[in-house]
Formats: C-alpha cells, sequence, structure tokens
C-alpha cells in the first residue's frame, strides 16, 4: 500500500494520511513511529495501526463533542458510539480517556440530576429513579443521593403537581383524574391520598 499524501493539521496537532483514495488522522508519535512519508509503501499491519488510531480519534472527537453540548453518562456515550460504528477497543479507549480527565462521572451526574429534577422540575423520587436507570446509572448510586430527599420535600412536589393538574377544579370527577395523574407521575399511594386529602375537602 502507498501512502499518496500527506498533510499536516496544525490546528488538531495530526497528520491526514491519504492512502488508496480514502483519508485517516493519526497523531505526531504514530507518524514518527511508522516512519511514514508521501509515497511511501507501508505494510499492512500498519495499514491496520492507522486505521484503528483514525477510529480512535474520530470517536474521541465525537465523545467531546457531544459532552460539550450537555454532561452525559458512561452509558449515553457508548451507546452514541456504537451508533456511530466505532469499535469496541476505540470506546474503550474513548471511556477510559474521558475517565482520566474527570468528564466522565456519573457519581456527580446522578447528585447535579437529582436536584435538578427534584428541586426544579418538581419530580418524584421514582420518576427520577427510573430515568437515571435508563441513563445506565446503578441502583446504589441513584439510592444514596435520593435517599437524602425528605418526605417533606417529596409531600411539597406531589401537592405542586396535583394543584397545577386540579385548575381549581375540585370535583370528584377531576379528583380522580388528577389521582391516576400523580399515580402516572410516580409519586406514592400514602402521599397522593395526603394530598388529595387536603385539596378536595
Amino acid at each position: 500500500m502507498i501512502v499518496d499524501k500527506v498533510d499536516f493539521k496544525g490546528k488538531d496537532d495530526l497528520f491526514e494520511l491519504e492512502i488508496e483514495g480514502e483519508k485517516f488522522n493519526i497523531s505526531y508519535d504514530t507518524f514518527n513511529k511508522l516512519n511514514i512519508r508521501s509515497l511511501c509503501e507501508i505494510s499492512f499491519e500498519d495499514y491496520k495501526k492507522i486505521v484503528n488510531e483514525d477510529d480512535y480519534l474520530k470517536a474521541k472527537k465525537k465523545a467531546l463533542d457531544i459532552i460539550s453540548y450537555s454532561e452525559k453518562t458512561k452509558s449515553e456515550i457508548i451507546f452514541r458510539l456504537k451508533k456511530n460504528n466505532f469499535s469496541n477497543e476505540s470506546i474503550e479507549k474513548v471511556i477510559s480517556f474521558l475517565n482520566k480527565y474527570d468528564f466522565l462521572n456519573d457519581d456527580n451526574y446522578a447528585k447535579n440530576y437529582i436536584h435538578d429534577k427534584i428541586n426544579f422540575s418538581k419530580q418524584s423520587k421514582r420518576k427520577t429513579k427510573y430515568d437515571l436507570l435508563k441513563k445506565g446509572i446503578d441502583n446504589s448510586t441513584i439510592d444514596k443521593y435520593l435517599d437524602e430527599i425528605s418526605y417533606e420535600k417529596e409531600y411539597d412536589n406531589c401537592l405542586y403537581n396535583a394543584k397545577k393538574k386540579a385548575k381549581s377544579d375540585f370535583s370528584l370527577k377531576n379528583k380522580q383524574k388528577v389521582y391516576r395523574y400523580l399515580y402516572y407521575k410516580g409519586f406514592d399511594y400514602d402521599i397522593i391520598n395526603e394530598v388529595l386529602s387536603e385539596i378536595f375537602i
């Protein structure tokens, strides 16, 4: 195989190689280790190294682009990278890189997510846990922070949602609708009954 063209991309500190019509990016270190020059011939083994590094560098860029918009969990990053057909080896290296520089921290993610959903979105603990489990956060991490949420806070959130749904209609028919709504939102039976006893007199 012949390296048809070599370009140095100063902005990214990478070398772009064109090999038989395909373009690949590799690091400065790999470029020197393989002793690549324009119009030089490379072995199939070196070609595989170039392909693998190009895949990793593209996967890393994709991951950094994803987390630049919003914080993500480890599972979410893995899912997105697999969806983009990056190799398992590249994904493992990307996750290791992100962990090394603390770009991924499921513990902090869970803590911040729970704080925001409970305090600002007035969400129930059960719904919050369900959402975090879907994002790949483990039970123990979720429970560690959900256990800090008081019964009073859960009650207040349920009351807020009940009043919002009731819209000043305190008829028996609407009470049943509000009950179903609160249950769907993940609030416990006991809290729902207490809340409804307070507003539906």
